[in-house]
């Protein structure tokens, strides 16, 4: 038969363990509220790097056109000086040959007075 003290002890069990469910429960919500906040938390930085990721996208191909601008420039530059370059250089050669020619026809003249001087403007 059971007695008085055990029905007691029973009851105690019983409340202690409806506590300890409630208390459970309690903890359980409130870890539950935390993981949304964190899953929430998690998506709005995942989407903060993929928007990162894609400006970072943008800014590598923008500086890499800028380099190919920049090389197109340079190479056009050493073009032009190259051209031009070729272009003294036949000039040069041009007068070296005729000045020959130029200096057997006419006798050299006297200096002028201010020889040894050089106009420099």
């Amino acid at each position: 038969m059971i007695t008085l003290e055990q029905v007691l002890l029973l009851e105690q069990k019983v409340e202690s363990a409806v506590e300890k469910i409630s208390q459970l429960q309690a903890e359980n919500d409130a870890l539950r509220t935390k993981c949304s906040e964190l899953t929430n938390s998690l998506s709005s930085k995942t989407e903060q790097l993929s928007s990162l990721e894609q400006d970072q996208s943008k800014i590598e191909n923008g500086i890499l056109k800028a380099l190919d601008r920049l090389n197109a420039i340079e190479n056009s530059v050493r073009k032009a000086g190259s051209a031009a370059s070729s272009a003294k250089q036949q000039t040069a050669e041009k007068n070296a040959v005729e000045k020959p020619a130029a200096s057997r026809a006419a006798p050299q003249t006297a200096a002028p007075s201010d020889a040894g001087q050089f106009d420099i403007f």
